[in-house]
């Protein structure tokens, strides 16, 4: 998992679905990577197994949210969205109501997928991740999905110790028409906060590498918005494993909103100001209200 909000998000915030109602779900915990620069790195001996509700449940619940809202927007993240059982009948089902983007490293066979699933309705975010995977392995799943239409871009977090193997891993992937695109690491290396950490140099460097969220460049300096009037948990929400919905990624992950499974679910009425300082999964591109205040 790269963020534990849509930073990385399948689903392009475009004129197609400009005003939808977006919902980040963490789908499930584990994961067959041990990314150090991912949000659970120090978590994972914490992580077990737990219950995964049924097809049939979820389904019953994303059809509430349907009968509310309509279609929505739904990012499916992790971990790893591909290890949840039966997966792929799950997709099928929600792409039926819902436009879904995943957000997965490629471990999987995806094969049986493509085959299954509906691009136009279906949209997949490669993340890369060089400690874990051959990158012929992974070329070979990222040009399939760029030739059945389902991604053209790949994932790669900018983590200190991977930022010089940029230029080595980017023209390899351009052959194959798929671009790269940096996500700021948020976390800390060596006694150092990021990105806040990272030197002018870096900066410098990174900065025509970095992937964008609504014409938005993610942060290599973080910005502050805390107190700006934000469409967080009105127009878009963070649902966690365990059903607790949040407002976004920066959310305390305990300053809760409501509850996924609760058949009475509704987002906020209004738009309240952040009570976040930073924004890590650059969500203030298409929620603030004030953005022209933004610092």
């Amino acid at each position: 998992m790269l963020k534990k909000s849509a930073d990385n998000t399948g689903l392009k915030k475009d004129k197609s679905n400009k005003g939808k109602i977006i919902f980040s779900w963490n789908l499930i915990l584990e994961c067959n990577y041990r990314c150090p620069y991912c949000w659970f790195y120090r978590q994972w001996p914490e992580i077990k197994v737990e219950y995964h509700p049924s097809i049939e449940e979820l389904m019953r619940y994303w059809h509430n949210i349907y009968k509310r809202y309509g279609s929505v927007d739904i990012d499916v993240l992790g971990g790893e969205p591909f290890l949840y059982p039966n997966f792929t009948e799950l997709v099928i089902g929600l792409s039926g109501m819902h436009r879904l983007g995943i957000t997965t490293n490629l471990s999987c066979d995806i094969k049986p997928f493509v085959q299954k699933l509906d691009p136009s309705k279906v949209r997949i975010s490669p993340s890369f991740h060089p400690l874990f995977v051959n990158i012929e392995d992974f070329l070979g799943k990222a040009s399939l999905l760029k030739e059945k239409g389902f991604s053209d871009e790949i994932a790669y977090v900018a983590y200190p110790p991977q930022i010089k193997q940029i230029e080595y891993y980017k023209p390899i992937f351009a052959k194959k028409g798929l671009s790269l695109a940096m996500f700021s690491f948020w976390g800390k290396y060596r006694g150092c906060d990021y990105p806040g950490g990272y030197t002018d140099q870096e900066k410098r460097f990174l900065e025509p590498h970095l992937g964008e969220r609504c014409g938005e460049r993610f942060q290599t300096t973080p910005k502050t918005f805390k107190g700006l009037l934000c469409n967080a948990g009105h127009r878009s929400a963070v649902i966690y494993k365990d059903g607790r919905v949040v407002k976004c990624g920066g959310s305390d992950p305990y300053e809760v909103i409501g509850n996924f499974y609760d058949k009475d679910f509704k987002l906020l009425d209004e738009p309240l100001p952040c009570t976040c300082e930073h924004c890590p999964c650059n969500e203030w591109a298409f929620l603030l209200v004030e953005k022209e205040s933004v610092k």
